[in-house]
């Protein structure tokens, strides 16, 4: 998982853009596209040459993850690729993907989407303040039950008082099928950062909230 994501930061000060589309030119990688009804990209390799194939019916935000994703798979898995092996994607990605699939996800996520982006509208910096409060606090309940009392209480008036973006305005925000933002999430994690959950994934999140 990480070696997609340090992959990704390694394109993006290599070539000096987040842009696929520019990245994919830089590497002499040849850009198709087709009209498949259930694909919606492709990556190979053929006699050493490679090829991304895009669905030219998809929107520009499909596409704009596509080639992002197809790309990882470029930079991850080319030995697997020049040794016959082709990359078909559908137009859903999901985290039940297999590993080739979900290290592409990431590397796209990573590539896509600067940090911050994501980090200023789940309001990263006072959530990290509360999670700090907390800890400087904690120590003062003896009890299982007012040490659990006070972190919930504190974290309720977190999520009361923060708007935290949903991973549709996410997505919409950084020009990306929303799908791909769990994907961003993820990176952000395995980079080490604490994050609040957003409301689709805030399944009693004030029990889980350190999950």
């Amino acid at each position: 998982m990480y070696q997609a994501v340090r992959m990704a930061e390694q394109a993006v000060r290599q070539y000096g853009t987040r842009d696929p589309f520019e990245i994919i030119e830089a590497r002499k990688i040849r850009l198709r596209y087709f009209s498949a009804v259930s694909l919606l990209g492709y990556y190979k390799v053929v006699k050493r040459t490679q090829y991304i194939g895009l669905n030219q019916n998809a929107g520009e935000e499909q596409q704009r993850t596509a080639a992002g994703h197809e790309l990882g798979h470029s930079c991850l898995d080319y030995a697997i690729a020049s040794r016959g092996g082709e990359f078909r994607d559908t137009f859903l990605y999901t985290l039940s993907n297999g590993r080739l699939e979900k290290n592409a996800n990431l590397f796209a996520a990573e590539l896509l989407i600067p940090d911050e982006h994501i980090l200023d509208d789940l309001c990263h910096d006072a959530y990290l303040k509360t999670v700090h409060d907390i800890k400087a606090h904690l120590d003062q309940y003896h009890s299982p039950r007012a040490r659990f009392d006070f972190e919930q209480e504190q974290m309720r008036q977190f999520y009361d008082e923060h708007e935290i973006a949903s991973l549709e305005e996410l997505g919409a925000k950084c020009r990306v099928d929303s799908e791909l933002i769990r994907f961003k999430l993820q990176a952000l994690a395995c980079k080490g950062f604490e994050l609040p959950s957003i409301p689709e994934t805030r399944n009693d999140f004030l029990r889980h909230w350190r999950d």
